[in-house]
């Protein structure tokens, strides 16, 4: 399926492919996308080693298409309800519309913006091309994918059929998805800038169903399905706990052990390990992002099948899952925990500066910012400094904003909602730990008031010096980054913006249930369609 937007911290774009490798019932099948996915064979030898001449004709593949469209809809007990477009590109065409598209739904500017953000807050080096990063993974990954605007299935020509046919059952599913679903709808209520936690969670229902839906593709191709009583890998515990268990590091010393799936086609025309491609280089927060649809949305799919039907996991697309918190604990989708809206203006307090970016993180992203910096952190016995997923739950909201002022300095107000003062106190100790790892020469004071308590730290930079602020108000939490400081002669602050900021935070924040919001968003789309 082809989307391209920003996650909230990712230029993302949806181009699913997948790879294989041999194991015992003959081929265990991983989903992929182009920068939303794993990284993998297929797309990778398409891209290095594929034939000069295709394996099949164009007539052939659409004829492969059809058949696949009728088998996924019996596997999945979705038929597809009419036909639908379908061609045949080489990849350089592909890659062509790949880049057209990005063009049409992000400017330059969103990407540039997106990339000052996450160096301010150090998810990577400043030296980074972010636009070519993103653009070399979209490119390397690229073999085919069903575009939802124009409802139309694109296939590449020159990828071997046995690696072609899982690849097209995961993007045709997604046609039958859409016919059913209307994923653009499920999409429309919040858009990715605004809201990238959202669009995550809803990519990840419609990228997860399909994953599931190509193993078990491939597991019928294999003649292992059906057996009595066992129509899905979800119908065989021990296996979807195994494939619930799968992530990049795994998949790549799995890749280690395991022989191409083909070896008849000879050495030379093997596929690059996983370890050469460009997702492999890339800053470990892009690589989770983007995997985190395929990965995150298969496990929930899995949970959500498991001791029910299919058709209750239709079901869920009548009210699908809000926020990542909902995807990474699907106990808290059926509980019905949706997330509050923060909103917040310390525009007034930023004279000189102009807005360039406003999301919401959500738990996966505030979760891998954590890992970013705390990930190998220890403590003097050699344990992990902070419990990294246990600081991250209790997620209850939040909202990032960032600044620029004319000389490039980026300044960024976090502010997060918790379930629990507790749950709020377990993130800003990890706060504090992030910022000591990140500043380990910066000076610093620690408060504790009748409301909460807070760090503020001082970095000097040799020409400016700039405030980091952390503060727990409650079971609220205020990070505040990269604000001018002064000092006079006696040490003492000249500079109030980040004491401004705070100010115009705690004075103009609000709280808002999401379903208020959701429910406004759908009359106001339902009354733009009503004639």
């Amino acid at each position: 399926m082809k989307r391209i937007f920003f996650n909230g911290n990712c230029l993302w774009a949806d181009f699913d492919r997948c790879t294989m490798a041999s194991n015992g019932w003959k081929h265990i099948v991983f989903a992929g996308a182009v920068a939303t996915s794993l990284v993998g064979w297929s797309t990778s030898y398409a891209q290095e080693s594929a034939p000069k001449k295709p394996t099949s004709s164009e007539e052939q593949l659409l004829g492969h298409a059809d058949q696949i469209a009728a088998q996924v809809g019996s596997i999945r007990g979705l038929e597809l309800k009419e036909a639908f477009a379908k061609g045949v590109k080489d990849r350089d065409s592909l890659r062509a519309v790949l880049l057209e598209k990005l063009s049409e739904e992000v400017t330059d500017a969103d990407i540039e913006n997106e990339s000052k953000v996450f160096k301010r807050l150090g998810l990577f080096s400043p030296e980074i091309d972010y636009k070519k990063m993103m653009v070399d993974l979209l490119t390397e990954q690229i073999a085919g994918f069903y575009d939802q605007k124009s409802k139309e299935l694109y296939i590449m020509e020159g990828i071997p059929l046995e690696l072609q046919r899982p690849a097209m059952a995961h993007e045709i599913f997604h046609a039958i998805q859409d016919q059913h679903f209307d994923i653009g709808a499920m999409l429309a209520p919040f858009s990715a800038r605004e809201n990238g936690d959202f669009a995550l969670a809803r990519m990840a229902l419609i990228e997860g169903d399909a994953t599931v839906v190509m193993i078990d593709f491939s597991l019928y191709e294999a003649n292992v399905f059906p057996q009595e009583g066992v129509n899905s890998i979800v119908d065989i515990p021990m296996l979807a706990a195994m494939i619930m268990e799968l992530d990049f590091d795994n998949i790549a010393a799995l890749e280690q052990m395991i022989p191409t799936a083909d070896t008849s086609m000879g050495e030379s025309s093997a596929p690059p390990s996983l370890a050469e491609t460009a997702l492999a280089s890339s800053p470990a927060i892009i690589r989770e992002l983007l995997m985190f649809p395929y990965f995150g949305g298969m496990r929930f799919v899995i949970i959500a099948r498991s001791g029910r039907s299919w058709a209750d996991v239709n079901a869920i697309y009548e009210n699908p899952p809000v926020s990542t918190e909902q995807i990474m604990h699907p106990e808290r989708y059926f509980a019905g925990d949706e997330p509050t809206l923060l909103s917040f203006d310390p525009s007034a307090a930023l004279s000189g500066y102009k807005p360039i970016y406003d999301t919401v993180l959500g738990e996966l992203q505030i979760l891998l910012w954590l890992k970013t910096h705390l990930g190998l952190a220890l403590d003097d016995k050699g344990e992990p400094l902070v419990a990294i997923a246990e600081a991250a739950k209790g997620w209850g909201g939040d909202r990032l904003l960032g600044f620029e002022d004319s000389e490039g300095n980026v300044v960024v107000a976090h502010l997060s909602s918790w379930d629990t003062v507790e749950d709020a106190g377990q993130f800003f100790d990890a706060h504090v730990a992030v910022a000591a790892q990140r500043f380990p020469k910066a000076k610093s004071t620690t408060k504790q008031g009748p409301h909460g308590r807070s760090l503020c730290m001082q970095r000097d930079l040799g020409e400016r010096a700039e405030r980091i602020y952390i503060e727990q108000w409650g079971d609220m939490v205020l990070h505040i980054e990269g604000a001018p400081s002064r000092l006079d002669a006696q040490g003492s602050e000249t500079d109030a913006t980040t004491f401004m900021i705070r100010d115009r935070v705690w004075k103009t924040f609000r709280r808002t249930p999401f379903d208020t919001v959701y429910q406004q968003r759908l009359a106001k789309i339902a009354a733009e369609k009503s004639p």
